[in-house]
């Protein structure tokens, strides 16, 4: 699942962002080197990179895409996914969970969430549906009730795909995003807990999986532009109809320094998290979904108020220079998802949903901070 919103440094007008980006020295050092090599696009960087990546997450295999949505896409294809699949995913989610499943051909089911405390697929939604496949998200970087769902799905004989977009470095029952189903996906847009600008990492054990998808996202060429470079065989065959998926180095580059910093990045994320939630205790009109932050990503922080105080909430919060979001407007929602698979009604998904706002979060953010926006959100509750 990727992101939409975006931020500049030095030109964000907000007292309190709702998250900046956190580029230093050593980022801007390797972009330069990159474009001073001559070689601007998916050769050692990359590689290097997806190894790196890979390790990190404990697969065998990683794969640098140009987005998390083109990844997601190819993944989808290289799961099996494609006319008549029925795939059964969250509404509680960002559009580009969903629409490369219609880009493939697949008919979509949407199923409901847990609930106020779990904002991820209900395990009880893949008992209920005969589909094909399950896509999990980690709500948050919340892991909560993958193992339930894999274990249904292997019951079932249903695939499952991760779309690992919030949980950067999160652990469920010693296991990182990405090592439960066929394959997972991780969006690196300039949002998350590390950014490329742009990107996508998609990983996984199975080699056929990785074979395809390498395949896919350059044309379904059996030799790229580096490898003929490096003297391999100036021949090469097109073997399926593929795409223009590839990365760049300097994305690459940028990716490598912040792998390395990620660990240190989320530990500073749990810190204002705990102390959010220090604060927020015992207010009875906002609840904090979840409570494993210890072992989540935290990409973001969710709290749930009276519906029909929402709207003048996040106004008020505006008013005083605090920005917030919401994650996330369910997709069954949107006119064109309507006009696809008609009207249906999904009501833990909407009333949760309708319910939530997301809170300033990110590594740079201070303690004070913190402290203002829940004095802000006090006042006007």
């Amino acid at each position: 699942m990727t992101g939409e919103e975006g931020s500049i440094r030095g030109k964000n007008s907000w007292k309190i962002p709702l998250f900046d980006l956190s580029i230093g020295e050593e980022e801007k050092e390797a972009v330069l080197r990159v474009l001073s090599s001559g070689w601007l696009t998916l050769g050692e960087e990359t590689y290097a990179f997806e190894k790196e990546f890979a390790r990190y997450v404990g697969t065998k295999y990683a794969l640098f895409f140009s987005s998390g949505t083109t990844a997601l896409h190819v993944a989808y294809i290289a799961a099996g996914i494609g006319k008549g699949k029925k795939v059964l995913v969250p509404s509680y989610t960002f559009i580009s969970t969903v629409t490369p499943v219609i880009w493939c051909g697949g008919e979509i089911v949407f199923g409901e969430i847990e609930g106020e405390k779990n904002l991820n697929l209900s395990s009880e939604e893949i008992e209920e549906h005969d589909v094909d496949f399950v896509v999990f998200v980690p709500i948050g970087g919340f892991m909560n009730g993958i193992d339930r769902v894999k274990s249904i799905a292997d019951e079932k004989g249903v695939t499952l795909i991760e779309d690992c977009s919030h949980a950067h470095g999160s652990i469920y029952r010693g296991k990182r995003c990405g090592q439960f189903g066929k394959v997972g996906v991780y969006s690196l847009y300039s949002n998350k807990n590390i950014t490329t600008g742009e990107g996508g990492m998609l990983v996984t054990d199975d080699e056929e999986v990785y074979r395809r998808a390498k395949l896919l996202r350059s044309h379904g060429m059996s030799r790229l532009a580096y490898e003929r470079y490096r003297g391999s065989s100036e021949f090469y065959d097109v073997v399926e109809i593929g795409y223009n998926y590839r990365a760049t180095e300097m994305q690459a580059a940028l990716g490598r320094v912040q792998l390395r910093k990620l660990e240190l990045y989320n530990k500073k994320r749990k810190d204002l998290v705990k102390y959010y939630r220090e604060l927020l205790d015992g207010i009875d009109k906002v609840k904090v979904p979840f409570s494993n932050y210890e072992h989540s990503s935290n990409y973001i922080f969710s709290v749930l108020v009276p519906s029909d105080r929402r709207d003048s909430i996040v106004a008020g919060l505006a008013e005083r220079g605090i920005q917030t979001s919401w994650h996330y407007r369910p997709v069954h929602t949107f006119k064109v998802i309507k006009d696809i698979i008609g009207e249906i009604t999904l009501p833990v998904t909407e009333r949760v949903a309708f319910q939530e706002i997301t809170l300033p979060l990110y590594p740079e953010m201070t303690t004070e901070m913190v402290q203002e926006v829940v004095s802000a959100l006090k006042d006007l509750l």
